[in-house]
């Protein structure tokens, strides 16, 4: 079977290869075309083209989408900051934190004399309506948490938040390093102000959205120390090629989501640095539940022995990314290598199938993958060599490649197709911002935890003792994802930005939000 499997890779891998030195040769030409004519972005300004569409809506709290978490962060300011080296939060606009005995309620002391770009002031009540809208189950970002938050303002700069459960939520420091602070009058008026445009404390405000791009200017009346550049335009491009020629003439200075084939032409470029990184994404393979027989976990599982995840990593990526062994990214706190995830097994693979009662794939309807392109890198390549891995076990199976905005629009759904592709990068390193968002009852896949997993996840949920959670979550809670095989963990993902060469200074956090603190451009 392995031997099967690798001949279709070939086959898949020519196929490819044949698209891919298409694209290069276009590219190399466009950037012989503009040379003569180079335009360049003005010198107090960055360009930066993202891959992902913008959603109808710019209210963070009606959204998971990784390009407006970029977007946002550009603006908006969280309480707290992670300090990744250390993996312990840092003050930001909290200055101090502590939890009463119970361990329940925590007490928050704000930074005074923090402005709103709209002039107001940034008061403890702003702060406690961002942290009980942000939770709420109601809205899209209440995905991310193990519960909602209810908060008590006790004068201007100082709140309490409590999780509505009455239990402690052992996520809830970590999860303030990732919750953007609104104003309190913004959220009464969604419509009229965040559904349209960011009001933050951040450095940067944002002056104007529209074709596609939102503008940023700084904010003169910045709480802390002002970026170098002025202006900040983050433009949606759907196509690859046209945002690897706008990258090389000139037209952007950062370009995301370049894949690997496009990397080894820009690093042969002395005009441009390229900028890769392990980062909080993993990339899954998520099955329908709705849709039989993904509710067999026998089936799930022969799915995932089947897949040979080493060659996705060297033969598709080149190297460029790392095979996933685990739920979470190994960049999350708390990482642990699973037993059981990217192993590459065919024979397993055709046990598990047996004792289904699908011996050599018999009985089982013919499956489909639906794909995005245009986002995620390389999506469609490995995902016709995953159908490929499948039917070497006697699993039939077709990929659906879909544009970035179609694939969004059916990846929630519960009965679009049998499985579909997902990456999930959170915005901080604390695990719950996957976990709770993917394996809670009726979430990406529509997913019911069984009784003993669900009461591993009340546990995790509930324990603020640092060591303690880690212990659950490495030794009970990602073991038992293996076992019941929810989704299917493809590969850690490597981020790779394309950078012009004078653009210096340009950092990011494991989510691959950009920190523009240091940025000069020559």
């Amino acid at each position: 079977m392995k031997k099967i499997c690798a001949l279709m890779l070939a086959v898949v891998m020519a196929v490819g290869m044949v698209g891919c030195g298409n694209s290069d040769k276009s590219t190399a030409k466009g950037t012989a075309k503009t040379t003569s004519s180079e335009s360049k972005t003005a010198k107090d300004t960055l360009v930066i083209l993202g891959a992902e569409n913008w959603q109808a809506s710019l209210s963070p709290l009606k959204h998971t989408s990784t390009m407006m978490l970029h977007a946002e962060a550009i603006a908006l300011e969280h309480l707290l900051v992670m300090d990744e080296k250390t993996q312990e939060p840092q003050p930001n606009l909290a200055t101090e934190w502590s939890y009463d005995d119970t361990k329940t309620v925590l007490t928050v002391k704000l930074r005074e004399g923090v402005k709103f770009h709209d002039g107001s002031d940034f008061t403890a009540e702003d702060a406690a309506a961002s942290c009980e809208a942000y939770s709420n189950a109601d809205n899209v970002s209440g995905s991310w948490w193990a519960d909602e938050l209810k908060c008590n303002v006790i004068d201007d700069y100082t709140f309490t938040i409590t999780p509505a459960s009455g239990k402690p939520l052992g996520s809830l420091v970590n999860m303030l390093c990732s919750t953007p602070m609104m104003s309190a009058d913004d959220l009464k008026d969604p419509e009229n102000t965040i559904d349209k445009k960011y009001n933050g404390t951040g450095p940067y405000k944002m002056v104007s959205f529209e074709n596609d791009t939102a503008t940023y200017e700084l904010f003169d009346d910045y709480w802390g120390t002002l970026p170098k550049i002025k202006t900040i335009q983050y433009k949606y491009v759907a196509d690859a090629t046209t945002r690897l020629s706008a990258l090389q003439s000139g037209e952007a200075d950062v370009i995301e989501r370049v894949d690997s084939d496009a990397a080894s032409v820009l690093e042969s470029d002395k005009n441009i640095k390229v900028d890769k990184f392990l980062t909080t994404e993993c990339k899954h393979l998520i099955p329908k539940f709705k849709m039989k027989p993904m509710n067999e976990k026998l089936v799930r599982k022969a799915i995932a022995y089947a897949i040979d995840y080493d060659g996705i990593v060297k033969d598709i990526f080149s190297g460029y990314a790392e095979k996933a062994d685990s739920f979470i990214s190994s960049t999350i706190w708390g990482y642990e290598k699973v037993d059981g995830v990217g192993e590459y097994d065919p024979e397993k693979a055709a046990e598990c199938l047996k004792e289904a009662g699908y011996e050599n794939g018999d009985g089982l309807p013919e499956l489909n993958i639906y794909t995005s392109v245009g986002f995620y890198p390389k999506t469609k390549e490995y995902y016709e060599y995953i159908a490929a891995c499948l039917q070497a076990v006697g699993i039939n199976c077709t990929v659906v490649p879909l544009d970035t905005s179609a694939w969004g629009d059916v990846l929630y759904e519960e009965t679009p197709c049998y499985m579909i592709d997902c990456g999930w990068q959170p915005s901080g390193i604390e695990p719950e911002l996957k976990l709770n968002s993917w394996y809670a009852a009726g979430r990406i896949s529509h997913y019911e935890p069984t009784k003993e997993l669900q009461d591993i996840m009340d546990r995790f949920a509930t324990e603020t003792d640092s060591e303690k959670r880690k212990e659950i979550l490495q030794k009970e809670y990602l073991p038992a994802l293996a076992e019941e095989m929810p989704d299917i963990p493809i590969i850690k993902s490597m981020t790779i930005f394309g950078v012009r060469s004078n653009v210096n200074g340009l950092e990011y956090t494991s989510g691959a939000d950009y920190i523009f603190t240091n940025v000069t451009k020559d």
